[in-house]
């Protein structure tokens, strides 16, 4: 058998060459901008929480950073997707600190603490087909930074600078719809069903004694897209309502009705000039006359609970 040695040296200095390196997929931005705010609400935790409990986000001496980008789609027969993972996204101050996103907005308006990365895939109709890609985070950079530059790394390259303009207000999430109350009525029961035939089962609710069940069908009206994408729809979860009484205590949301359930929350949407209807129920006095509607911490609309009668069951 011949002597395997030069073999095993030739074999070990290939596995110790170094490799290749991956090459780097260059974005150009096709929108850059930034926003910031000395404080922002949090809309991460606040689904099921009464109106007037809001989450206030503050850090003295900085600013919350609402950084949005809209870059070109790199799109080619050996580009089928892009992923930047959140560490490879960094803000960088002019002496050199790198700052990580720490919050963005799933629809504008509505900022919570989890910080995105971006993520996008070819266009199935390439090359017949482009698309954008969509990025947005908060950072918490010094008050008195006037200027930093947006870095992408990993698979990706790119860097942007941007000017940290003067502080504002947030964007209001119920400004991107118009909300009308529609039919209102006023029961004591509320009958479920779920299944069909041998698998059929019904449920009941039953207001407490004082208390009626009031559903309100409301008509949601898409204005201006609220998409983090710029897709032309409006999109919201019905725990982003609250019923709230003379006071401005909440009113208990029992749901919205899907077939012949009530499920405690949906997620809909509706296309940007066309009007969408749902319908949710709360539990509310039977003597409460009218009841204000919040999206948020928005008033959108006032709903007179007493013009509907109170029957025994819906």
């Amino acid at each position: 058998m011949p002597p395997m040695k030069p073999f095993v040296l030739a074999l070990a200095g290939a596995l110790a060459a170094p490799l290749p390196a991956l090459a780097q997929i260059a974005l150009t931005a096709l929108s850059l901008e930034a926003r910031s705010y000395e404080t922002a609400v949090s809309w991460q935790e606040r689904g099921f929480r009464p109106a007037g409990l809001v989450e206030y986000v503050h850090v003295p001496g900085h600013v919350l950073l609402d950084v949005r980008a809209v870059f070109d789609g790199p799109w080619a027969e050996d580009v089928p997707r892009i992923s930047v993972n959140t560490r490879d996204i960094r803000l960088i101050l002019p002496d050199g600190r790198e700052l990580e996103p720490l919050g963005g907005h799933a629809t504008w308006g509505q900022m919570t603490l989890q910080a995105r990365s971006l993520s996008a895939q070819r266009p199935r109709d390439y090359p017949t087909e482009d698309r954008d890609l969509y990025w947005n985070g908060i950072f918490r950079v010094p008050a008195d930074v006037p200027q930093v530059t947006l870095r992408l790394g990993g698979e990706v390259v790119f860097a942007g600078a941007l000017t940290v303009p003067a502080a504002t207000r947030e964007q209001d999430a119920a400004a991107f719809a118009r909300f009308e109350p529609g039919q209102i009525r006023r029961f004591r029961r509320l009958g479920m069903e779920d299944g069909r035939g041998e698998t059929l089962l019904s449920s009941a609710i039953f207001a407490p004694p004082g208390m009626v069940l009031a559903s309100v069908e409301v008509a949601v009206s898409g204005v201006a897209t609220n998409q983090v994408d710029g897709s032309e729809r409006f999109s919201w979860h019905t725990s982003n309502f609250r019923l709230v009484d003379g006071s401005g205590a909440s009113l208990g949301l029992i749901g919205e009705e899907f077939m012949r359930r009530v499920l405690d929350s949906q997620f809909n949407s509706v296309n940007i000039g066309d009007t969408a209807r749902r319908t949710m129920i709360w539990v509310v006095p039977e003597d409460l006359t009218e009841a204000r509607l919040l999206f948020g911490e928005t008033e959108v609309a006032r709903v007179a609970l007493g013009s509907a009668g109170v029957s025994d069951e819906r």
